[in-house]
C-alpha cells in the first residue's frame, strides 16, 4: 500500500482527481469505478469543472461503480441518484459507457450475474473507495471474509447510522442491504484509491495502519496490497503513531 499524507478533505480530493486524469489522459477508453458519498464528492465537483474546462475527456471511458443499495433508484440514498446528481446530468460529454448496479431488482441473483460479467467484460483501471467508521469499504462489514466476492450484504447499524445522517433520512426510510463489489474484485484493478478524511475516520484508520489484519476491521486486509494507495488527511491520521512524510 502507498500511503499519501494530505492536509485537508479539499487536497485528498485533489490527489484522487489527479489520480484519475492521468489515467484517462494516458488511457483515454480506461475504466474507472466509483464510489459514493461524503468522501467523493470533492472529487466529483473538481472532474466536472474540468470537464466543463476542456481538460477531461470521458467520452471513451466506461464508469461503473462500487456498490448500490436496495430500494427504489430514485430514492435520495442510492447511487444511481448521487451519479447522475454529482457527475452524468452536470455534464454533456459523459463517458462512453455506464454500467450501474440495479438496486430496484426483484432477482438479486440475477443482478449479481448480469455485474460480475460486466466486471469480468472491463478490467478496472481505478477503483475509487472510501472508508466506513468500522472500517468497511463498500459493504463489506466487519465479518466479512476476505475471500468475498460481489455478494448482497447486510449492513452494520452503524453504517446505517452514517446513511441517516448523510441523506437526512430516517431509520425507516434507510436502507439494510447492498450489493457489493468484494474484496477480491476491489483489488482486481490496477489501482484501488482508499479516501479517508475526518476525525470520525480516525479510529478506522489506526486499526487499518497498525493493527492487526483482521475482518474485525475488514480495510485492514488492503494493507499489504502493492496496487492499493490510501490518501490520508490530518484529522483522519491523528491517532497514528507511525511516522508520516511529505
Amino acid at each position: 500500500m502507498e500511503l499519501i499524507f494530505v492536509k485537508d478533505y479539499d487536497e485528498m480530493s485533489q490527489v484522487a482527481f489527479d489520480i484519475i486524469k492521468e489515467t484517462i489522459d494516458a488511457k483515454p477508453d480506461a475504466t474507472i469505478s466509483m464510489t459514493t458519498g461524503g468522501s467523493p464528492r470533492g472529487l466529483f465537483a473538481l472532474m466536472v469543472q474540468a470537464i466543463h474546462a476542456g481538460e477531461l475527456d470521458l467520452s471513451k471511458t466506461t464508469f461503473l461503480n462500487l456498490d448500490e443499495y436496495i430500494g427504489p433508484k430514485d430514492d435520495p440514498y442510492t447511487v444511481h441518484r448521487f451519479m447522475h446528481e454529482h457527475l452524468y446530468d452536470l455534464i454533456e460529454n459523459k463517458p462512453q459507457n455506464i454500467y450501474l448496479i440495479e438496486g430496484d431488482t426483484k432477482d438479486v441473483k440475477g443482478e449479481l450475474k448480469r455485474y460480475g460479467q460486466i466486471l469480468k467484460d472491463n478490467p478496472r483501471d481505478v477503483q475509487i473507495l472510501g472508508l466506513g467508521t468500522n472500517g468497511h469499504v463498500g459493504a463489506n462489514e466487519p465479518g466479512t471474509p476476505f475471500d468475498s466476492t460481489l455478494f448482497l450484504a447486510d449492513h452494520h447499524e452503524s453504517t446505517i447510522q452514517s446513511t441517516m445522517e448523510g441523506f437526512n433520512i430516517t431509520r425507516e426510510q434507510a436502507p439494510d442491504q447492498m450489493i457489493t463489489l468484494g474484496f477480491q474484485e476491489i483489488l482486481a484493478a490496477k489501482v484501488a484509491v482508499l479516501m479517508v478524511s475526518g476525525k470520525k475516520k480516525a479510529e478506522a484508520v489506526k486499526h487499518i495502519l497498525e493493527g492487526e489484519v483482521s475482518t474485525t476491521w475488514p480495510a485492514s486486509y488492503l494493507r499489504d496490497k502493492d496496487n492499493v494507495v490510501m490518501i490520508i488527511d490530518e484529522d483522519a491520521a491523528s491517532l497514528l503513531s507511525l511516522k508520516q512524510t511529505d
